[in-house]
This record gives C-alpha cells, sequence and structure tokens, in this order.
C-alpha cells in the first residue's frame, strides 16, 4: 500500500512540472544567433540556477504533504471499488478511511510515509539539480524558436520591471500553489475510479500480442 499511494502521489505531482508551455509562434525550426542571444536573459528571469530547489525543498515537500494528507482520508473502500468485482473487499472495509486501514496493519504507517517522502525529496534535489543546466540550455533554445527578437526584446523589459520581476520570480513556482494543487488532489479518486476500465482497454489493445517472455531464475 506504501509503495502504491507514493506512485500516485508522484503521479500527481507530474503537472506540476509542465509549466513552461509556451503560445505557438510560427518560428524556424533552428534558432538563429541573435534569437538565442534574446532568449538567454528571458530564461535567466524565469529559471535562474537554483529553480528546482526552490521547487522542491519546501513547495513540493508541503504540496506532498498535503496530497498524502488528501489521500489518506479518501474512504478505503473506494480505492479499491473498481477492482472489486464481487464487492466483498469494499464491504470489509466498510467507511474506513485509507489512513484508518493502513494504521491497523501498520500504527506508524504516517510517519514511516512521510519520512520515506522527505527522504526521496532531499535525494532528489541534487539529481534535479544536475539537470538544470541542460533544461536552461533547452528553454533557451524553445523560447528563441518560438519568439523572435523583438517579442523576446519586449519580454526581458517586462521582466526589468518591479512587475516583471515579481512574475518572472513565481512563474515557475505557481503551479504548485495550494490553491491549484487542490484542483490536482481532486484528480486522485476519480484516477482510482477509472483504473480498472484504464487497464481493461489496455488488455484488450494489446490481447493480439504475445504475452511477455518470463523472467528465467537466476542461477546465482
Amino acid at each position: 500500500m506504501r509503495i502504491m499511494m507514493t506512485a500516485l502521489a508522484l503521479s500527481l505531482v507530474a503537472p506540476a512540472f509542465a509549466q513552461t508551455a509556451v503560445p505557438v509562434v510560427t518560428a524556424p525550426a533552428m534558432p538563429d544567433a541573435a534569437r538565442i542571444a534574446a532568449a538567454k536573459p528571458v530564461i535567466d528571469r524565469l529559471w535562474p540556477l537554483g529553480t528546482y530547489r526552490r521547487l522542491m525543498d519546501g513547495t513540493m515537500s508541503k504540496m506532498m504533504d498535503q496530497m498524502m494528507s488528501s489521500m489518506f482520508d479518501m474512504k478505503a473502500a473506494d480505492m479499491v471499488g473498481g477492482f472489486d468485482k464481487s464487492g466483498q473487499a469494499a464491504k470489509e472495509l466498510g467507511d474506513r478511511s485509507m489512513g484508518e486501514v493502513a494504521a491497523g496493519k501498520d500504527p506508524h504507517f504516517r510517519e514511516r510515509m512521510k519520512i520515506t517522502i522527505d527522504v526521496m525529496m532531499g535525494e532528489m534535489i541534487p539529481l534535479m539539480e544536475k539537470m538544470e543546466p541542460a533544461i536552461r540550455e533547452s528553454l533557451t533554445g524553445v523560447y528563441a524558436g518560438k519568439f523572435d527578437v523583438r517579442q523576446l526584446g519586449e519580454m526581458n523589459t517586462f521582466f526589468a520591471t518591479p512587475t516583471g520581476a515579481a512574475y518572472a520570480d513565481q512563474a515557475m513556482l505557481m503551479m504548485m500553489d495550494p490553491e491549484v494543487m487542490k484542483s490536482i488532489q481532486g484528480f486522485a479518486p476519480e484516477l482510482m475510479r477509472a483504473m480498472p476500465g484504464i487497464m481493461t482497454k489496455m488488455e484488450a489493445a494489446t490481447k493480439h500480442l504475445p504475452p511477455p517472455p518470463k523472467e528465467k531464475p537466476s542461477q546465482d
């Protein structure tokens, strides 16, 4: 159960990183040097080095805590309902929440989950920081490809104003705002209810394929 809930929480975090989308503008496939030069200060404003740490060191940790708390409060029967064709498991679970069921098996479940997530986040931060220069370079190319020199210059002029600087400072963090995350958290029960149907469709779509080969037992 711990692995399942951690995986579910991480699946809900993913939309928060889909925040670098920009309007589609006709642009050459290979941005020229002038566009690249104009895009660099824009990315310096929007994604300075250390952005991943800001995302994950405080905001992400709080969001994960809230998300896990929300899942603990969900009715366990709702989580297994789609997989429980006979209804017996849901009946046995009754009105107990996921947290109550988990605590019945492991009284330290909540603390164990929190420590697990905190350690995971702590380990992910340096890994993500290693990726950050490449992310910044990719974003520079994306902005240079989608916006021309004039548009990029106007962005940079705006970001140089107090209002623009305040916006740029928060632009990549706003998808992690508690108000936004409430909407994302509401997706969890819908996902669990839909999962049996999704799995059935996946099985139907792949039934023409031979079964995957079985792993051979280790000779060690």
